[in-house]
């Protein structure tokens, strides 16, 4: 009986460090890369809110800053976002070239109204990234 007590109280430590580490913080520094906190934004409000949307001023866009840490270059990525609720995997590098050097950083924009058919009326989308792969 005490022997099973002291192992839950030892496994609890253990899940309340995984809940209040980011998994994503983790993950990226063993591989020796970072991503920013994705900003999620209208792809020209000024232009939205008086035209409307012409020449798609009003769609959803996020911007998401890869930096490589490491001493290798970086030609593949996957992210695995989370949209309202949703999860996608988002891979680069493997139909076209992708190419982070060395303590460079690689800024990509995107666009959630085409990719994930967020609707140019609905309220801010919630993305999160929830891992690399």
């Amino acid at each position: 009986m005490i022997k099973i007590s002291i192992n839950k109280i030892m496994l609890l430590p253990l899940i309340v460090i995984l809940l209040f580490a980011p998994i994503d913080y983790l993950i990226s520094e063993n591989l020796k890369y970072t991503i920013s906190k994705p900003k999620v934004f209208k792809r020209n409000k000024a232009s939205c809110s008086r035209l409307g949307n012409v020449y798609d001023a009003c769609q959803w866009m996020t911007k998401v800053i890869v930096k490589n840490r490491g001493k290798n270059d970086i030609s593949k990525l996957c992210l695995l976002m989370k949209v309202n609720k949703k999860k996608y995997e988002l891979c680069y590098g493997q139909t076209k070239e992708l190419l982070i050097k060395e303590s460079g950083q690689k800024t990509f924009l995107i666009n959630l109204t085409e990719l994930m058919k967020i609707s140019i009326e609905a309220e801010k989308p919630y993305v999160k990234i929830l891992s690399k792969i």
